[in-house]
């Protein structure tokens, strides 16, 4: 029989064995989860093509963000809760078909319309990074599976960065159909290597009910919360549609939770999340999520490519702009297996603090140096190398806490945490951000930014202190000797 350190053996359904090795697992999963990360990313650079081609408002080609995004925070936790019941690599390439399905009614549609639903249809996707972290802790080796979340963390920066570069590149050489026809391909071939790649999930035969009321409960509470949080721009703060749909989400979203907690088998068991660790855990990425890997999305940008004559500004293009993001994604991903061998070693409270660190020296950066190109492309990289390790924390966090049956929900519960704080962080930063603006224009005045990017500061230092109060885990964690060296760490990174 092959080495257990470098092959695993699992059973499938029928409890027949099956043996993956561990570099083909991880492999898998990261295209898997380059799936979600390139469909939530590429839409950004086609919004002024469509205006263009379909004539539409930019309140209307927004939508094909807002769709993919309310949807995907839904599937996060239904499809997490479904692939804890009946098997998540089944699930798994199920969400991945589908978003393929959601591309392909995009490009046969031609119309705005039809972009809209099949973004919509896309945002299954948004199940596919819990998914993957539950798979990574069941088909793994132990010693193996920090090493993966790094990977997969990395692969959700990489392929987000890419996906507005190949987007643009694929609008500049042919046209828009292209940007969903490659996502409908991606989501394809990385199917097809799951079915190859991964060992059969193990399911019981006495399998818990699928709590549908709570599914039924938590969709529109979560889609009328979230809508509303990301028309408060558009609509103002002040509106009554906005108050109404957020008091509306919010009291669904209050039944949804007295529902779960009096359920045997809930969709979400809420009592894992009682927890220190994992409440701490949720704390700290919803403030993450608040400043530096929400909302300085906004800030990063307009410092490259405003005119140089304002005073936050630098006159680069968007293709620029676009490679420099793209080079921060690449040191990040570099970066990933470091971050897994330190979560692996240390724990995962260790990489999400380390990240939260990094985050900090970043946004000083960004205070500093913003009228350095050069202080700029080192603020993308330390950036990415910080959501490296967050992103190999704050999951590493929930394996080390939950039980197994529970990871992918579980995770799926602080997936949707990070999409519903990112709103939040966007609408309070672009409140900041028009406190004061240069004389005729909407550009913001040199406070404004300073405010916005002391704001990020401010969040990652708290993540930082939050980090601090999570504790060791509760088992212990592997030791130097368990972390892959040597040739066996190349072959494991493979």
């Amino acid at each position: 029989m092959s080495d257990p350190s470098s092959r695993l053996t699992t059973g499938d359904s029928e409890g027949t064995p099956v043996f993956r090795a561990p570099a083909l697992i991880i492999t898998a999963l990261v295209l898997a989860e380059s799936v979600s990360a390139f469909e939530a990313g590429m839409i950004f650079i086609a919004l002024p093509r469509f205006s263009e081609i379909f004539g539409a408002p930019a309140s209307t080609t927004g939508w094909s963000v807002t769709a993919y995004m309310l949807v995907a925070a839904t599937t996060a936790l239904v499809g997490g809760r479904l692939g804890d019941m009946y098997g998540r690599k089944k699930i798994l390439i199920i969400v991945m078909l589908i978003s393929a399905l959601g591309s392909l009614i995009s490009v046969f549609g031609d119309s705005m319309a039809a972009i809209i639903i099949g973004r919509g249809v896309q945002g299954a996707a948004g199940a596919i990074l819990p998914l993957c972290y539950g798979l990574a802790r069941e088909a793994l080796p132990t010693q193996k599976v920090s090493i993966a979340v790094g990977f997969i963390g990395g692969a959700a920066l990489l392929a987000g960065s890419g996906g507005s570069l190949i987007a643009g590149v694929l609008l500049d050489v042919a046209d828009w159909h292209m940007i969903f026809v490659f996502a409908a391909v991606l989501a394809v071939v990385a199917s097809a290597l799951a079915a190859f790649g991964l060992p059969g999930s193990p399911t019981s035969s006495d399998l818990p009910q699928f709590d549908y009321v709570g599914a039924i409960l938590m969709t529109p509470g979560l889609t009328a919360l979230l809508y509303g949080i990301t028309q408060g721009p558009v609509w103002g703060w002040a509106s009554f549609r906005v108050a109404g749909l957020i008091v509306a989400g919010l009291g669904v979203l209050a039944v949804w939770t007295f529902w779960e907690l009096g359920r045997r088998e809930p969709l979400v068991d809420l009592r894992v999340l009682a927890n220190r660790r994992m409440s701490l855990n949720l704390i700290a990425l919803s403030v993450l999520a608040l400043g530096p890997v929400g909302a300085v999305q906004i800030v990063t940008p307009m410092i490259l490519q405003s005119p140089i004559s304002l005073p936050v500004g630098l006159g680069m293009t968007a293709t620029v702009t676009g490679l420099v993001a793209g080079v921060g994604a690449l040191v990040g991903f570099a970066a990933s297996p470091i971050a897994g061998a330190v979560a692996g070693r240390w724990g995962g409270r260790t990489a999400f603090l380390i990240g939260a660190g990094l985050f900090v020296i970043a946004n000083m950066m960004i205070f500093i140096g913003h009228k350095s190109l050069p202080v700029m492309i080192g603020v993308f990289a330390v950036g990415a190398v910080a959501t490296a390790f967050a992103y190999t924390g704050y999951p590493k966090i929930v394996i080390e806490s939950v039980p197994d049956s529970v990871t992918s929900v579980t995770t799926g519960v602080l997936s949707t945490a990070r999409q519903a704080f990112s709103a939040v962080g966007v609408a309070i930063v672009s409140v900041m951000l028009s406190l004061s603006t240069v004389p005729g224009t909407t550009a913001p005045a040199l406070p404004s930014f300073d405010l916005a990017v002391g704001w990020f500061i401010g969040c990652s230092l708290i993540v930082a202190a939050i980090c601090v109060f999570i504790g060791r885990p509760q088992q212990p964690v592997k030791q130097a000797d368990d972390i892959p060296t040597g040739e066996e760490g190349t072959a494991a990174y493979a």
